[in-house]
């Protein structure tokens, strides 16, 4: 559809409200039928295991500061046994031992075992020569040979062969970073209840995409590239299940954790170089195997009738497609036989708890963040950056949350200037912050969002600017990749990424409790940049945009006539004639009404305003330009 006839249907609803509401209405079922959780091969369960990590929140947020403070603590060396299954692995063995043998942690703390699954070429030959030079540096080093079992049984025979509280499984193929260990054993040491199984690293260049929650960084499942699980839940849920060979004996092993009550966290501190990839988007034929296999089993065990059925479909699907590669069609029937054999087996069901939700979406597990072959670079420099946080009355919970989820932000220079309209009820919430973040708090008269956001930059000493209204949220990487994205492009001024749009729905006015709707990125939001675009629509969810400061100081702040689409009006003069960077990746989520009444009021709020906002944009520009 062409801009002009855009701008002209454009010019027709927005006359007659009766066109925008079935306008509105047909954008609203398009959207909820053409989401994946609604497929017949998607999980009815998806919606609810998301629930239960906010649900989480509540209780988190009561026993954060405690938990927090825990953190601060210098980290008390306690014995871990590291994992570690080989096949033919002899490239990766230097890197990673060296990595190993430069972390932060103590070496004489950590049990080594290496469980190699008949290798052909020299990696038995490297292992015991590492053995034989490094051993007395670790409390024990072990290199067990055995068949290829497959990898959960190989970290298995490693689990069980030693004692320590805590198990680190790793791939081969990855290097830690210095303080990895240290800052994945000092989050594990906190858990007085022990309510947690396991912990995960972070992994680049290519980050895991599986959600996890914003705020206590609980999720669904783990990724056993490299995490640490607790050996007595390890113990208590059975291990590793022997039938998966490889591939979702991760997720399986999750999804049993949880069905036992614990949960499960992600680290994003704790930061490891994992090379399982050597191209974006590579298909990796075993992987292909061992995913969709897997998927099946952990559908019969853990997913309802429908999960179950959905199997069917989803296999003559593959069988129908074009061939992703020479073979594939081939081990597809291959699955197709392993499953019949091996039916009964994973049907019986292990679940122990009741609110237990596995959620399956085709062949992925659970809600997926866009960027997962987005290639992270880490930022040259380090500049600081000021977080704007506008909030009002009646949001404690809200702005706490919202504060949390920057703290837990890998980049760590970061300022937060709370912002409060209409009174100072939120003091206290930001000073709370104080020994955590470098928070700056100020109390205004009622004096509009505009004039409030105004504040906060004129009060901001960072290099680089991002917005936070109080109902949003970051992931935990946020700022850091945005960051990255701008400090490694100097021509240009600002960088945006993707966000997840969430129907909220508060269960009362001081929104202590919420429910939330299915989470999905607008079609909208995809877009590269270019300025034609977005003088027809905003593109740019507020919080997404990290920007230079120096564009308020040259071209001002918001509009402070403008109620409704100060962004937009702000995003068109600070992007005339500059460049924005665009992120294909999701790194924080903003709310909407989830009550649709509410949610149609807004949207004719925001068409009233379209016009007006574009036209004060464009004046400024005029006037700018005049000036220059």
């Amino acid at each position: 559809m062409t801009k002009t006839f855009k701008k002209y249907l454009r010019s027709i609803y927005q006359k007659f409200s009766i066109l925008r509401k079935i306008k509105r209405f047909v954008w609203r079922i398009k959207n909820s039928l053409s989401f994946r959780n609604h497929l017949p091969t998607s999980s009815s369960q998806n919606q609810f295991a998301i629930n239960e990590l906010t649900k989480r929140r509540f209780d988190y947020m009561e026993r954060y500061f405690d938990q927090k403070n825990g953190t601060k603590q210098e980290v008390s060396f306690i014995d871990i046994d590291i994992s570690v299954v080989t096949y033919n692995s002899s490239r990766w063995i230097k890197q990673f031992l060296d990595s190993l043998l430069s972390q932060n942690y103590s070496l004489a703390h950590i049990n080594l075992c290496f469980v190699d699954h008949g290798s052909t070429d020299n990696t038995v030959e490297l292992l015991n020569e590492a053995k034989a030079k490094y051993q007395e540096s670790f409390q024990s080093f072990q290199l067990i040979m055995q068949n290829n079992v497959g990898f959960g049984a190989g970290h298995d025979r490693a689990i069980r062969n030693s004692g320590s509280k805590y198990c680190l499984v790793a791939n081969i193929d990855l290097i830690f970073e210095k303080d990895s260990i240290v800052n994945i054993v000092r989050v594990a040491s906190n858990d007085i209840k022990e309510e947690y199984a396991s912990w995960e690293f972070r992994q680049i260049p290519y980050e895991h995409p599986k959600y996890y929650d914003p705020i206590t960084l609980e999720t669904n499942w783990s990724s056993h590239a490299c995490v640490l699980i607790r050996r007595s839940a390890y113990e208590k849920v059975g291990g590793y299940e022997p039938k998966i060979f490889m591939y979702a004996e991760d997720v399986e092993l999750s999804y049993r954790f949880r069905a036992f009550g614990y949960h499960l966290k992600y680290c994003p501190n704790a930061v490891v170089y994992h090379f399982t990839y050597e191209e974006a988007n590579q298909i990796k034929p075993l992987q292909f195997q061992g995913s969709i296999l897997g998927n099946a089993y952990l559908r019969l065990r853990y997913g309802n009738t429908i999960d179950k059925l959905a199997i069917i479909p989803l296999y003559l699907a593959l069988l129908l497609r074009r061939e992703r590669f020479e073979g594939s069609r081939k081990m597809i029937f291959k699955n197709i036989l392993k499953i019949i054999q091996n039916m009964k087996y994973f049907s019986k069901s292990i679940l122990k708890k009741e609110s237990f939700y596995a959620p399956f979406r085709e062949f992925d597990y659970e809600q997926i963040r866009d960027g997962a072959f987005y290639e992270i670079q880490l930022p040259r420099k380090h500049p600081q950056v000021s977080v704007i946080l506008r909030t009002y009355q009646g949001r404690e919970t809200l702005l706490k949350q919202a504060l949390i989820s920057i703290s837990n932000q890998t980049y760590k220079n970061i300022e937060v200037i709370v912002v409060e309209d209409g009174g100072n009820e939120l003091r206290p919430v930001a000073e709370a912050f104080h020994d955590i973040l470098n928070v700056h708090y100020f109390s205004l008269p009622k004096i509009g969002r505009s004039a409030t956001g105004n504040h906060g930059l004129e009060n901001a000493s960072g290099e680089y600017c991002v917005f936070l209204d109080d109902d949003d949220l970051f992931f935990a990487d946020h700022i850091e990749i945005l960051v990255a994205a701008l400090s490694n492009n100097e021509s240009a001024v600002a960088s945006y990424s993707l966000a997840y749009e969430i129907p909220t729905e508060y269960t009362d006015d001081r929104k202590t409790h919420y429910y939330e709707g299915i989470m999905r990125t607008l079609d909208v939001f995809y877009q590269e940049y270019d300025y034609d675009v977005l003088q027809d629509h905003n593109f740019f969810p507020i919080q997404t945009v990290l920007f230079k400061r120096k564009l308020y100081l040259e071209r001002g702040g918001f509009d402070r006539s403008l109620t409704y689409l100060e962004d937009w009006n702000l995003w068109l003069r600070y992007a005339y004639s500059r460049e924005f960077i665009y992120v294909p990746k999701t790194t924080s989520l903003y709310r909407i009404p989830g009550n649709s009444k509410v949610a149609d009021e807004r949207h004719a709020l925001l068409h009233q305003a379209y016009y007006d906002a574009k036209e004060k944009a464009m004046n400024a520009i005029y006037k700018m330009n005049f000036h220059d």
